[in-house]
């Protein structure tokens, strides 16, 4: 075991990276955001409430991940090293934030996927790996607040519970690609002779569908991968710190692309 200080570059600096590129795509969900409301005033109200929920959190989640890091740069500087603590508040809240972003999105392709479908079996054991998901990441950041009046060694906490982070990755991981492999055969399903007039945007949504699956897999494939193998810096934090702005995205982009024309399973 490598033993690295809180201004080690290996935890601070990869956590500040993570946060700055969090920021620059939370410019991007904004930006989506704003378009989609203003493009797509036809909508449901409990859809815009849900891209308005999202948008919320997304802020929440900024805000703590700068608090984090103003806190362990501004607030602790001069402190000696064995005297400041490994955890924060703001910290511990940045899973919860990114857990309701997750179950949310997560939740709403389940959804379509009912609606794109007919059936319920699918959706439910979607509903049900989110669920699961859901209580993970929530249990996660539960462990953390208590343990945050301690003062404790961040990484005891990491071996602790590591099993629970995995977990709950996993999860995410395996539901994603059910998502992603169910979007895709059933708006593929929507293509007939008879419906020209939307095969172009069914193309966009399978194409967009691909590249949005992937890359939340991909991520937490790599949140995981890189918590298992270098468990004793922020490696994996910093690549999870930036993942609820992903599921954003593919939430966003979902409703901006399929804005204007009303396939069956947009709400």
């Amino acid at each position: 075991m490598i033993a690295y200080g809180v201004d080690s570059p290996a935890v601070l600096g990869v956590m500040e990276i993570g946060v700055f590129f969090s920021l620059v795509m939370f410019g991007v969900v904004a930006l989506q955001g704003y378009v989609y409301f203003r493009n797509c005033r036809n909508d449901r109200v409990r859809l815009k409430l849900l891209v308005g929920s999202v948008l919320f959190f997304e802020l929440c989640h900024s805000v703590a991940s700068c608090h984090a890091v103003y806190y362990f740069t501004i607030v602790l500087a001069g402190v000696p090293e064995l005297l400041k603590p490994a955890n924060s508040y703001s910290l511990s809240l940045t899973p919860v934030f990114e857990t309701i972003i997750t179950a949310l999105v997560q939740g709403f392709f389940a959804y379509r996927i009912r609606l794109l479908s007919g059936r319920k079996h699918i959706s439910l054991v979607c509903w049900g790996l989110c669920f699961v998901r859901f209580l993970g990441g929530m249990a996660m950041a539960a462990e953390s607040f208590l343990d945050v009046p301690r003062e404790p060694d961040y990484f005891q906490l990491q071996d602790h519970y590591g099993w629970l982070i995995t977990s709950a990755l996993n999860v995410g991981v395996v539901l994603d690609l059910i998502i992603t492999v169910s979007l895709c055969f059933y708006i593929r399903q929507l293509y007939t002779p008879y419906n020209l007039p939307n095969e172009e945007l069914i193309h966009r949504l399978i194409a967009w569908t691909i590249q949005t699956g992937l890359i939340t897999s991909l991520t937490s494939i790599a949140v995981v991968i890189s918590f298992q193998t270098m468990k004793y810096n922020f490696v994996w934090l910093a690549l999870y710190t930036f993942l609820a702005k992903l599921y954003s995205n593919s939430l966003l982009v979902s409703c901006v692309f399929s804005g204007g024309a009303r396939l069956p399973g947009q709400t």
